[in-house]
């Protein structure tokens, strides 16, 4: 984390706003903050940070690309221009605690950063993140829709003792973290980021779920021969998902959930034909904005009128 990070900035108009930090998220984006233009100029300011080690030319070709797409959609676009500055490591903290601020999410969680004290509703569990450099603090809608599928699993679980969580590609550890605050008997954050790992660490000890969250240096082949998971949650992007649906299932405890997001709409019908040929069948699909997240299931696990897990 000493290099700092890469924040890309571009303006865009009430039209174009969302489309285009959509896309930053889609080309890797850690976080964004939006304001307005610095110089006076109309629009939308949209900064976009990236880890040092991105692809960032290719990044703003890509950029530049899908601006003059929104174009020639008829939708404005700002004035077109992309800056590209590197932000030393110490000022990302001054940057989040500027624009990071509770975040209500679903019915029961509140998502905070560890320097808001409160107070916060008495009807809501604080999920604490310090962001550092990973992805997930669920301003995203990927990252919110997730934590909603979670609490939605949560909600219906019927065991004596709470279920098995695998968060796979945990970034900040959020989704991991929320299920032990949420009632998990045990759940399991891997990354394949030493840092990103080294900064869930610290945000487990922050919520207070040491007890319940165990947070795993590497892919799943990191886990324990034969592990099997009541529900698995995968925020990935769909290049790095393909490949893995057939490894997650196996880790789906039987009649248990998978949950799938990072998708955008237009990959939908792909996903869809990647999971069924992994043989998962969709139980619930929910969107918002350009992004997809799905609740999957076995095709062993039974069909609709099967009982909950756990019951």
């Amino acid at each position: 984390m000493g290099e700092g990070y890469v924040e890309v900035g571009v303006v865009g108009t009430t039209e174009t706003a969302e489309a285009l930090a959509d896309f930053l998220f889609s080309e890797g984006a850690l976080g964004l903050v939006t304001e307005d233009p610095r110089d006076g100029r109309a629009g939308i300011l949209i900064r976009a940070s990236f880890p040092p080690a991105s692809p960032i030319k290719q990044v703003v070709v890509r950029l530049a690309d899908y601006q003059r797409e929104l174009e020639a959609l008829g939708l404005a676009w700002g004035d077109g221009h992309i800056e590209v500055r590197t932000i030393p490591s110490e000022d990302w903290g001054r940057s989040w605690k500027q624009h990071f601020r509770p975040l209500p999410v679903g019915r029961r969680l509140v998502i905070a950063p560890p320097w808001e004290a409160g107070p916060f509703p008495e009807d809501r569990l604080v999920v604490r993140i310090d962001p550092g450099m990973s992805f997930g603090t669920g301003h995203h809608a990927t990252t919110r829709m997730c934590l909603e599928a979670l609490e939605a699993f949560l909600d219906q679980w019927r065991g004596d003792a709470g279920p098995r969580v695998l968060d796979v590609g945990t970034g900040t550890g959020i989704l991991a973290i929320a299920a032990g605050v949420l009632g998990a008997e045990r759940a399991v954050a891997v990354d394949t980021d030493p840092e990103a790992c080294a900064g869930v660490m610290k945000n487990v000890a922050l919520s207070n779920t040491r007890d319940r969250v165990q947070v795993l240096h590497g892919a799943v082949e990191a886990l324990r021969p034969g592990s099997r998971f009541d529900l698995v949650v995968a925020n990935l992007d769909t290049k790095t998902l393909y490949p893995v649906l057939n490894t997650l299932k196996v880790l789906v405890a039987p009649q248990g959930r998978l949950v799938i997001s990072g998708i955008l709409i237009e990959e939908e019908g792909t996903v869809n034909a990647s999971a069924k040929a992994a043989g998962l069948r969709v139980l619930t699909r929910q969107s918002d904005g350009d992004w997809l997240c799905l609740t999957l299931t076995p095709e062993a696990g039974g069909n609709r009128s099967a009982p909950l897990p756990g019951s």
